[in-house]
């Protein structure tokens, strides 16, 4: 009997010990990168493309009975890891949110049919105009594998900036704090988290190096004084909110002595790589330094 109960106390403890194994391991993602932090019964789940690819962010919040999603991922690849994270959660996708017009945060739509989608008139008026260049000039860039879809899911409903929501008792704000300077992006803020969406401002783990410096710092110490308490970029590594205004204020000031003291883009270039050398999206540099050096 004394045998009997033990074994049946281990065979118990081993159960116990693999389910929580199993929850623990649940989303393991290999071709992107993962990321979650919980606020109370919130809890944000970020998955972006790997550094190198320029870490296009998807944000998954879970609030007590169901999803909400912040761009999709723009690769099939990518939006199969995308999709494992929210079944893994095991709760209903309620809505998606697209923050801007640039195709990898919304060339993966078609693979969460039945969603409604949402977005601003701009992205609506974009998607609708130039969604299908967009996208077959993914296929030509990336090949069928990679980008297999056969349409342009433009989002049906039409997103205002400074509007809300109340979900499960989680309230969001839409806003666009700098349109001066990121374009007709939304932002997602939540205020009882003190967690901030942000997009085309500023990134910490990438290079985004944008137009202009000064503006931009201004608007960067502006805003740190909300204290976020975390705050997801679009692109990039999702940090607490002192260590992000930190960040992308010490590269934006360094980026304006590199401007200013590099006579080309090269120069100017290798500086960078070597003032932030764990930063991926060297390729934008390559694409966003020849804006400073108008010929």
């Amino acid at each position: 009997m004394i045998r009997s109960v033990s074994t049946t106390v281990l065979l118990l403890g081993l159960i116990l010990f693999a389910s929580a194994t199993s929850a623990a391991q649940l989303f393991a993602p290999k071709e992107g990168l993962y990321y979650v932090k919980q606020f109370g019964d919130v809890k944000f789940h970020v998955y972006a493309s790997p550094i190198a690819a320029g870490a296009s962010a998807s944000v998954v919040i879970e609030t007590k009975n169901s999803l909400i999603l912040q761009d999709v991922q723009q690769n099939k690849p990518q939006m199969d890891e995308l999709k494992t994270l929210i079944q893994s959660i095991g709760k209903p996708l309620r809505r998606i949110y697209i923050s801007h017009d640039h195709s990898h945060h919304w060339a993966g739509l078609e693979l969460l049919p039945g969603v409604p989608a949402y977005a601003n008139q701009a992205t609506i008026d974009f998607m609708k105009q130039k969604g299908e260049a967009e996208l077959q000039a993914l296929k030509n860039q990336f090949g069928s594998q990679a980008i297999p879809y056969s349409k342009v899911v433009v989002p049906g409903n039409v997103l205002q900036a400074g509007s809300g929501e109340v979900i499960d008792g989680l309230r969001f704000v839409f806003s666009s704090p700098a349109p001066e300077l990121t374009g007709p992006v939304v932002f997602m803020e939540f205020p009882d988290q003190k967690v901030m969406i942000t997009h085309h401002l500023a990134y910490v783990g990438v290079h985004v190096p944008l137009p202009p410096v000064e503006a931009r710092l201004a608007k960067l110490n502006e805003m740190r004084t909300k204290d976020w308490a975390w705050v997801i970029g679009g692109h990039g590594v999702p940090v607490p909110g002192p260590e992000y205004f930190s960040k992308t204020i010490d590269y934006y000031t360094t980026l304006g002595k590199v401007i200013k003291e590099s006579p080309d883009v090269a120069t100017a270039k290798d500086k960078m790589m070597k003032a932030y050398p764990s930063y991926g999206g060297v390729v934008l540099l390559d694409l966003l330094l020849p804006g400073f050096y108008p010929q």
